[in-house]
């Protein structure tokens, strides 16, 4: 008689946790449908905040000693983007407390296609954030 209580009370337990994970299960495809729509993103680490803050500026700077590193290496916009989105900060190089403007050594692997092959290159790029202004300081090849 206890085994049959047992058994019963096994099989209405089971068959809860069922309904629970399943209506989770639910409600989570739901939120990431609704999310993606909506372009909602989730930056919650300090590499990711760093890096949408830089993003979020309305004006992105390129200084002269940057510029002679982009045309040496042919980098371009879809470059700097891809620095911007995926980029590794690089928080014991970065200076992230100093005011008014912190600064942020930004490590990224870029590719390019040289004589049908792709050659990936190590670069830091340092960048100064300010109130509405981001400026690219200097890009620098790591070996």
């Amino acid at each position: 008689m206890l085994k049959e209580l047992f058994d019963k009370v096994d099989a209405k337990l089971m068959r809860r946790f069922g309904y629970y994970f399943g209506g989770l299960a639910l409600g989570v495809v739901a939120l990431k449908c609704v999310n993606d729509q909506k372009g909602t993103t989730f930056d919650y680490g300090p590499n990711a905040r760093t890096l949408k803050q830089l993003r979020l500026r309305e004006t992105l700077i390129i200084d002269d000693l940057a510029q002679q590193t982009i045309h040496q290496y042919q980098l371009d916009s879809m470059d700097l983007q891809y620095v911007l989105h995926k980029g590794d900060v690089d928080f014991s190089k970065s200076h992230p407390r100093v005011k008014p403007c912190p600064d942020y050594w930004i490590d990224a692997t870029i590719g390019k296609k040289q004589n049908e092959q792709i050659v990936s290159t190590n670069f830091a790029f340092i960048f100064e954030r300010c109130d509405s202004i981001a400026t690219l300081k200097e890009i620098k090849v790591i070996d």
